[in-house]
C-alpha cells in the first residue's frame, strides 16, 4: 500500500524492493558493516539498505522487517496514523536514496537528502490515505486553538496585579 503512493516516476532504475529479515541474510551479510550518518553500524542491525544500480544489476531496497516491528512499541502500532510511520519512514528513506542517486542529484549530505524525500514522500501519503483527517485539523486550528489562546489570555489576565 505504501509503495503504490509513491509517484511511478521516482521508480525508474529500481527494480526491486526486498522484504527479509536477518535469518534470510547469509553469514557474510550479517557481520558486514554499513555507514550510517558518519559511523558504521552491522547490516543484520539496519532497518533498510538502498544498494544502487551498477552496470550488471539494478537497484535494489531492502527492508529489514523483523528490525522495524522491533523498533516501535506495541501500542504505538495500532494507531491509525503511527502505525504505518516507521515502515513508511524507512521505506521512503531508503527510496528518497534512490531518487537522489538516479533522478534528482543535490549535492547536500546524503542522509540529509534522503530524509528530505523521507518527508515528502510520507506527506503525500497522509495526504492522500488519510483525507478524513484534515477537516478535523482544520477545525482544531480555527475553533479550538483560538479559543486556548483567549483563555490563556484571560488566565494571565485574572492573575495580573491590579
Amino acid at each position: 500500500m505504501l509503495v503504490s503512493y509513491v509517484p511511478l516516476k521516482y521508480f525508474v532504475g529500481l527494480k526491486t524492493i526486498i522484504l527479509t529479515n536477518k535469518a534470510g541474510l547469509t553469514r557474510d551479510k550479517r557481520r558486514q558493516k554499513i555507514w550510517s550518518r558518519n559511523h558504521k553500524i552491522l547490516l543484520s542491525d539496519a532497518l533498510g539498505t538502498y544498494s544502487a544500480g551498477t552496470r550488471s544489476s539494478p537497484a535494489s531496497v531492502s527492508l529489514y522487517v523483523d528490525n522495524i516491528v522491533d523498533s516501535d512499541p506495541e501500542w504505538f502500532k495500532r494507531l491509525p496514523v503511527f502505525g504505518h510511520g516507521t515502515l513508511a519512514q524507512v521505506l521512503y528513506h531508503e527510496i528518497g536514496h534512490h531518487i537522489h542517486r538516479a533522478i534528482r542529484p543535490v549535492y547536500k549530505g546524503k542522509e540529509d537528502v534522503a530524509n528530505d524525500w523521507s518527508g515528502k514522500l510520507w506527506g503525500n501519503f497522509c495526504r492522500k490515505h488519510y483525507w478524513y483527517v484534515y477537516p478535523l485539523l482544520w477545525l482544531l486550528a480555527r475553533v479550538f486553538v483560538p479559543l486556548a489562546k483567549w483563555s490563556m489570555r484571560r488566565k494571565t489576565q485574572s492573575q495580573s496585579p491590579r
